[in-house]
């Protein structure tokens, strides 16, 4: 009998299938149910970053025309209706942690694996975004070196880390954590006690959620496009529902209480920001470091100590993390027929796929000379249209599933269903299509590519795609599966 693969989350995000053995009298290998609902928090936030908005902030607020607070706003709002999506998902697909999983499910077979092919698209550029990110922050105080000789320096390290298939203990995660909520709350402080000391060229105002007099719809919604980007590592801890003490429930609680505490952060630092530059003069002169320069007014070691802090989050722990989700989504849908059975292969010494690490890797190190000039900004709408496209379905597949192929029994439900799903799908709908036309044109070529890739593999290569085996590989019946959600519907309604 061939062997099946058993699904292991790692700390940093990813999807690990570890070969099990599955003949006769050999008992599956599985994982202790030990988090809580805070240790998924943590996990999620670890995942998140809390100060990568660092990188992006001068851009957000320049695109939003001084508005950087509302646009985060907008973008917690749609990803709360989307993490809500979640909730009803997770109970009816326990330790699946896939959007693609519940596409082919909720929907059909094709339209699961576009939705698979779409989250390749995120999961495959995210890498060489992260450490362009962190390569210009470094670049601002090392004019000198090159930003793509730090950026392959960073590649160096996390390719030594993902091929080895080593990863940052729980206890270093989380000490990265309170450091980075450390830089945070310094920037908070000092910050504050600079606005307060300048009251000449600094002011309190609330003119970062709104102005009337710049305010523009479109401009707003384009930079939401880019808020997006901070925001949709909160899916990862879905990974982790088979360590769960609430696997039903506490994933999707986790989320929710992630993006609640995140957008306030980042919607108080964008806030903070522009008090201390009212006229958006230093963001606009500076789009790629413009944080890092506002923070050094309040101190020059401050906007140091903040670049260096954000340089190594996102180059390493947020790099590492997209690398591993990139290889671990390639080798789910190898293992589903849906790709090359070689992106599959796992190394029996390190239980790492190379194959799909490698192509991964490789991959990175040409994305990061093809966006570098493209620039960040683009290169992270990019990796925006297929994690708000994802979403976005997401949400579809409640709808159609849950709501139009279910039976609405109760008002409740029908707001659960319908109303939350379809704001979901509206707001981040509308947020996709503010993307811009050049990273609308570049995803949809990647989209249709897809879609004649599925074609000539099911129909001219004769492959099946079965997005579904994992319920299988578990033993688990399609008529259990279906009782399964029976019972997680139930509890929805309740």
């Amino acid at each position: 009998m061939k062997g099946r693969t058993m699904t292991v989350p790692t700390s940093h995000g990813g999807v690990s299938h570890t070969p099990t053995n599955t003949q006769p009298n050999t008992k599956p290998v599985t994982v202790k149910r030990t988090l809580s609902v805070f240790d998924l928090v943590v996990f999620g936030m670890i995942f998140m970053v809390p100060i990568a908005p660092f990188s992006i902030l001068a851009s957000v607020s320049t695109t939003s025309h001084g508005m950087p607070a509302l646009a985060y706003l907008i973008a917690m709002i749609a990803m709360l209706f989307t993490a809500l999506s979640f909730d009803l998902m997770v109970p009816r697909y326990p330790s699946s942690g896939s959007i693609f999983v519940y596409a082919t499910d909720e929907i059909n077979g094709p339209v699961g694996f576009v939705v698979g092919w779409l989250m390749l698209l995120q999961y495959l550029i995210t890498p060489a975004i992260m450490l362009i990110m962190a390569g210009l922050a470094i670049h601002e105080y090392v004019p000198n070196v090159p930003v793509w000789v730090w950026c392959l320096i960073f590649l160096a390290i996390i390719s030594i880390v993902a091929m080895r298939g080593a990863s940052a203990t729980v206890l270093v995660d989380k000490l990265a954590l309170v450091a980075e909520l450390v830089v945070l709350a310094l920037f908070f402080i000092f910050g504050i006690i600079y606005v307060a000391k300048h009251p000449d060229i600094a002011h309190f105002s609330l003119d970062g959620f709104y102005n009337p007099s710049k305010f523009e719809f479109g401009a707003v919604m384009s930079a939401v496009s880019l808020c997006a980007m901070s925001f949709v590592g909160f899916g990862s801890v879905v990974t982790l529902d088979d360590q769960s003490l609430d696997p039903k429930h506490g994933p999707s609680r986790a989320m929710i209480i992630i993006v609640l505490i995140l957008g306030a952060l980042y919607m108080a630092m964008s806030l903070l920001t522009v008090c201390m530059d009212p006229n958006g003069t230093i963001m606009a002169a500076n789009p790629n470091n413009g944080f890092y320069v506002v923070a050094a007014l309040a101190g020059k070691w401050l906007g140091v100590l903040c670049a260096i802090a954000n340089a190594l989050a996102l180059g390493i722990f947020t790099a590492l993390s997209g690398m591993t989700a990139g290889s671990s989504l390639l080798r789910v849908m190898a293992n589903d027929d849906a790709l090359p059975s070689v992106f599959g292969r796992i190394s029996s010494k390190t239980r790492v796929a190379t194959v799909a690490t490698g192509f991964v890797i490789i991959l990175t190190l040409v994305l990061i000379f093809v966006l570098l000039p493209v620039g960040m900004t683009t290169g992270a709408k990019i990796s925006n249209y297929g994690a708000l496209s994802t979403y976005f379905m997401l949400n579809i597949a409640v709808i159609w599933g849950l709501g139009i192929k279910g039976k609405l029994r109760s008002h409740g439900r029908f707001w659960r269903t319908i109303i939350f799903p379809l704001i979901g799908a509206a707001v981040t709908g509308t947020i996709f299509c503010s993307l811009g036309t050049p990273v609308l044109i570049i995803g949809t070529v990647w989209l249709v590519l897809g879609i004649v890739f599925y074609y000539v593999w099911t129909k001219a290569l004769h492959h099946a795609p079965d997005l579904l085996s994992e319920a299988r590989a578990k033993g688990e019946t399609k008529q259990q599966r279906i009782a399964g959600k029976q019972t997680s519907s139930a509890n929805a309604r309740a």
